[in-house]
């Protein structure tokens, strides 16, 4: 179910969830980068091409485990976020939230080729797919980036990102060319639970190539519009976030309305929010009433917003807002 047209964001641990975003190159590749026995052909040619597109000041510290070649937890505001490689391309990605769920994102890889951890903790799924290698780099954040790296000018310009979702989960655009993962609140409404953050690709240039989703039930298609112009290593990436750290919580009209009539506490429970949600909406009951009040009249709907320890309520209309 697709319910908003508009960017609502959460910054989650796991995926942000999905999860960041495009991070521009500072510079044209060096000739450290030239095709060669270190070159953007190598594991560690990929490895520095990534890390010079995406940075290295929020990849996770990481250990090796006996199935993954790299396994991170971060700590966010909402619990623990695990992120785990897989040991082969055709594998995937899995993030947990501390409270048990998980998503997983299956790799665009078509080989078996084995991750090997390299540089400041980049995993490169070597010639994961035709002319095309495949790598993972866990965020500090608790989210997780994957990367393509069109190698040349046979490289496919789709690539296919399968999510296994929680039954009750959705993908929603967000507005901004991503998607939000939202699940249902026990209480009524919709709680976004991860993030897909919008695609971005560079190539050997530093130039900015022509990227786009599309999605096919719950399958991230990437696509990359290379022309006669554009310098190979193209490195692209789709990077996503789970588990709540950041949040907002969308209600209807007749979720509105009860809240309005009854106030915060009587129209929707604080337990039904997760934390830190559940107990600053108990602080903020008040507000929360008057907003809802006020939305209510103007024929919106209530939303409530936690960002970097700020309660914030608000009112939205379109989408959910029915």
């Amino acid at each position: 179910m697709s319910v908003f047209s508009t960017r609502h964001r959460l910054v989650t641990g796991g995926i942000s969830a999905l999860l960041g975003g495009a991070l521009l190159v500072s510079a044209a590749w060096t000739p450290a980068f030239a095709a060669g026995a270190d070159g953007p052909t190598s594991p560690s040619g990929t490895a520095a091409a990534v890390e010079r597109a995406t940075g290295t000041g929020d990849i996770a510290p990481s250990t090796a485990g006996a199935d993954s070649p790299a396994q991170a937890t971060t700590t966010t505001p909402s619990g623990s976020v695990t992120v785990k490689t897989p040991r082969l391309a055709s594998g995937s990605v899995t993030s947990t939230a501390g409270d048990g769920s998980s998503v997983s994102l299956d790799l665009p890889g078509t080989t078996g080729s084995p991750g090997v951890k390299l540089g400041a903790g980049t995993v490169v799924y070597s010639d994961a797919a035709g002319s095309t290698d495949v790598a993972v780099q866990p965020t500090n954040d608790g989210g997780a980036r994957t990367l393509v790296t069109l190698k040349d000018r046979n490289a496919p310009r789709e690539h296919r990102f399968a999510f296994d979702l929680p039954d009750d989960a959705t993908l929603s655009p967000d507005g901004d060319g991503g998607y939000e993962i939202l699940r249902p609140l026990g209480g009524g409404g919709f709680i976004t639970a991860g993030t897909i953050d919008a695609p971005w690709a560079k190539d050997a240039d530093g130039a900015p190539v022509p990227t786009r989703y599309r999605l096919e039930g719950t399958t991230l298609v990437q696509e990359i519009d290379t022309d006669a112009d554009t310098t190979f290593p193209v490195v692209a990436d789709p990077k996503y976030t789970w588990g709540i750290v950041t949040g907002t919580a969308y209600m209807n009209r007749a979720e509105t309305r009860k809240i309005a009539t009854y106030g915060a506490m009587g129209g929707l429970a604080a337990g039904t929010l997760p934390p830190p949600l559940n107990v600053l909406y108990s602080i903020n009951a008040t507000l929360v009433t008057a907003k809802a009040s006020s939305a209510n009249s103007a024929k919106q709907c209530l939303k409530i917003k936690f960002a970097a320890g700020l309660f914030v309520p608000g009112a939205y209309k379109g989408g959910y807002c029915k």
